[in-house]
């Protein structure tokens, strides 16, 4: 049984955004299904068994970024509600959809890897290279989704289907596969058995964590439609042109920015008392999370929440300051990220509720400053101003003698802190200044095409234009 279009979507919610991001899927009108025992008692939500159409949680590799897969479908309709209440984080989407069976077209060996065409994206093939024959058509199924932009996706040979419970695919070694999340030995080795016979056929059956709260009989049957469609899927993509043949799930990056994190602390506070950095702390500087976790049980007492929020920003600067040097780590929309390198920290003080960062860098190699076109010496010394509630940072650039060689300023989303870095998304547009000469802006066109590629929203990108003409007049 697979929800279809139109239906409500069914939502899974985990991780370190569970709570907001829960509220977020009721006020939106969806379904909130396998909620943990925590959201089910602050939510007062039934424990609805049923399969998720998408699950939202926080990466495991990335805390700052979050995961969102699902039935293109669903994952549609949740995305466009989450870029309006998100809109000043980046958002990356897979090129094709995980699982998905496709005829693609090999293109070749180039540089090592097996390259096959689908749709017009290029797509990693895993094949014996001596099997890697240029313009050859190939049933293969979507195993990796290229999801940030230059990640290619990646195929495997042979067909496959997704169902709620189950993926069932083709294989040279087939064998069953369970979810991980399903530790119960009994409901794994029932499972197992299950789908054994369908091993004798060649195919191999991944059983998705959704298939731990359905009757054997309903598994049962569930195979048996995806055997069918199996079938479909291949006859399709034999006779068909190169293309996609089956239904996949979309995977979705956000990473989020801390305007963003602000926004859902105040979602969050409408449940459970909730102090403003809760989530930018949980995700950057987990060290301090039992700090929130007690400015919160102060917060549930009455202590003013704003005071809180301040004293923690204070602890973080203390820690900053006391580590000597920090870094600037800058998150790029093309998903790269970007170390500045380590700086002396020269100053750390609070103003109106914001923490104010001065550090330097002393360069070692010769070169060109980027965007400014002026000569990088040995001896150089280059100060950046950062201020937590602040759009910008100011890079001053200073030769030996301490006259200015130029200023360079950055527009970013306003910088978190950890415990040892300063972190934010780069907007790609900048300012910058020469001496005797007028502040000129650069590099516009780079968010532009953010913005075509849906990476940055409409509003991320106004807000970042009109920042560098702020700065212009600074």
């Amino acid at each position: 049984m697979t929800a279809v279009p139109g239906s409500v979507v069914r939502i899974r919610v985990r991780g370190i955004y569970a709570t907001a991001l829960t509220k977020f899927v009721l006020d939106a009108g969806f379904q909130v299904v396998q909620p943990s025992r925590v959201i089910a008692d602050r939510f007062s939500l039934p424990q609805l068994p049923l399969p998720a159409d998408v699950t939202i949680k926080n990466s495991d590799n990335d805390p700052s970024e979050l995961l969102i897969v699902g039935y293109e479908w669903a994952v549609d309709k949740v995305l466009e509600k989450l870029r309006e209440l998100l809109p000043y984080s980046f958002y990356w989407r897979s090129s094709l959809p995980l699982h998905a069976t496709v005829k693609a077209r090999v293109k070749g060996l180039i540089d090592g890897v097996c390259i096959a065409e689908v749709a017009g994206i290029d797509a990693e093939l895993i094949i014996d290279r001596e099997h890697c024959e240029s313009g050859k058509n190939v049933v293969a199924s979507v195993v990796r989704p290229g999801v940030k932009p230059g990640e290619r996706p990646r195929l495997a040979l042979g067909a496959r289907v997704l169902g709620d419970y189950a993926i069932l695919m083709e294989s040279e070694r087939p064998r069953v596969t369970v979810s991980e999340h399903i530790r119960n030995p009994e409901k794994r080795a029932e499972l197992i058995a299950l789908a054994s016979p369908y091993t004798e056929q060649g195919l191999s059956v991944h059983w998705r964590s959704s298939s731990q709260h359905a009757d054997p009989q309903v598994l049962e049957q569930h195979l048996r439609e995806l055997r069918e469609r199996l079938l479909e899927v291949r006859e399709a993509a034999e006779k068909g042109e190169p293309g996609v043949y089956s239904v996949g799930e979309a995977v979705v990056l956000i990473r989020l920015s801390s305007v963003d994190k602000l926004m859902l602390d105040k979602i969050r506070d409408a449940v459970v008392p909730t102090i403003s950095l809760h989530h930018s702390v949980k995700s950057t500087a987990p060290s301090f999370s039992t700090v929130v976790d007690y400015a919160e049980k102060l917060k549930a007492r009455s202590v003013d929440s704003n005071l809180l929020s301040e004293t923690l920003l204070e602890m973080l600067g203390e820690k900053l300051a006391s580590s000597r040097t920090v870094k600037l780590v800058h998150v790029k929309p093309d998903g790269s990220i970007i170390e500045l390198g380590r700086g002396e920290v020269r100053n750390v003080y609070m103003e109106r509720n914001r923490l104010i960062i001065v550090i330097e860098r002393r360069v070692r190699n010769r070169g060109v400053y980027d965007g400014l076109g002026v000569e990088k010496e040995p001896g150089d010394r280059i100060v950046s101003e950062i201020d937590t509630g602040s759009w910008i940072i100011k890079h001053t650039y200073y030769s030996r003698d301490g006259t200015v060689k130029g200023i360079y300023i950055n527009i970013n989303t306003p910088p978190e802190v950890s415990e040892d870095a300063i972190v934010y998304l780069d907007l790609e547009v900048d300012v910058v200044k020469k001496p005797g000469e007028k502040p000129r802006i650069i590099d516009e066109e780079d968010l532009q095409r953010a913005l075509e590629a849906g990476i940055i929203t409409d509003r991320l990108y106004e807000k970042a234009l009109e920042e560098a003409k702020k700065a212009l007049g600074g």
